[in-house]
């Protein structure tokens, strides 16, 4: 039988409603609380177990690769001859994540200073959170039937004084080609550099390449896929008794990208790899020193 702690990792992981980035924040809040009432030897069984949970979803890698680290960060303390603080280790990366996300807004927004028209796709946290910063800013958004996302997307922004403009999904093309730059979420990078984000995104890139606009996809180098563990994930809906299957995210090549931005900076989707491979590899000794 399942036990509750467990239960309610698949409950946070499963998650329908909020993208990777804050799938992944409420995991590490939750293992924060837990983590710190069990020994070490209990501890690593958790993660353990975690980690076969989160990588059941495979469509956002972002929770396994912050378990991974966490587990990495545990192992080398052992290696050390230091008695792991799981306590410590679990809330320094809880930390160190949400600036590693605030550092990728920062830059988000000095990128697209000077560009009066954005189109955007679906919700994403960091993409939110940096037109919020940007209010002079014209927003293009498409609804996203039947998620209705970029509706959830509209919602917010204008609530927070953004000027939007949202689209039916049969309007993108307008939609985009009468931007000045697309900023995309992400979910995850592939190692050949491609990004993968709501379903809609390719064709929001390749509308963009037709028209010369700069697509920016904005993300932070935890969201690589360096395991190689990302698979499609396919959704349910029905609508007036018409019963539909359709694949939540897709892959955007990366020659239709034009930069990542993200906690490091901004780069072009081989540099973005490369780095981040360099950060996630290094990212568990840091939470030791």
């Amino acid at each position: 039988m399942e036990s509750e702690f467990h239960q309610r990792v698949r409950d946070i992981v499963d998650d329908r409603v909020h993208g990777s980035t804050k799938i992944a924040l409420n995991l590490l809040t939750f293992l924060s609380e837990k983590l710190v009432y069990l020994e070490i030897s209990q501890a690593r069984k958790v993660l353990d177990e975690t980690l076969r949970i989160v990588k059941k979803r495979p469509s956002i890698i972002l929770p396994a690769n912050l378990v991974y680290t966490l587990n990495e960060a545990a192992n080398l303390s052992t290696s050390r001859g230091i008695k792991p603080d799981i306590r410590r280790i679990t809330e320094l990366l809880l930390s160190s994540y949400n600036q590693k996300i605030r550092k990728a807004v920062e830059n988000a927004v000095d990128v697209l200073r000077g560009y009066r028209k954005i189109f955007t796709l679906s919700y994403s946290s960091q993409v939110i959170s940096t037109l919020k910063e940007m209010l002079s800013v014209e927003v293009s958004v498409v609804a996203g039937w039947p998620i209705l996302d970029g509706a959830r997307a509209f919602k917010e922004l204008t609530s927070h004084g953004a000027r939007v403009r949202v689209y039916p999904d049969s309007s993108i093309y307008e939609a985009v080609s009468s931007s000045e730059a697309a900023l995309l979420g992400c979910d995850a990078v592939l190692l050949d550099g491609s990004a993968v984000n709501r379903s809609g995104s390719k064709v929001a890139a390749l509308i963009c390449y037709e028209k010369s606009i700069p697509v920016y996809v904005i993300c932070d180098s935890m969201k690589l896929d360096f395991q190689s563990i990302w698979k499609p994930e396919t959704w349910n809906y029905k609508f007036e008794g018409i019963e539909m299957d359709f694949q939540l995210l897709e892959k955007v090549e990366s020659s239709l990208i034009s930069r990542y931005i993200y906690d490091l900076g901004q780069d072009t989707p081989r540099d973005f790899v490369e780095k981040a491979l360099r950060e996630i590899r290094d990212y568990p000794y840091k939470l030791i020193l």
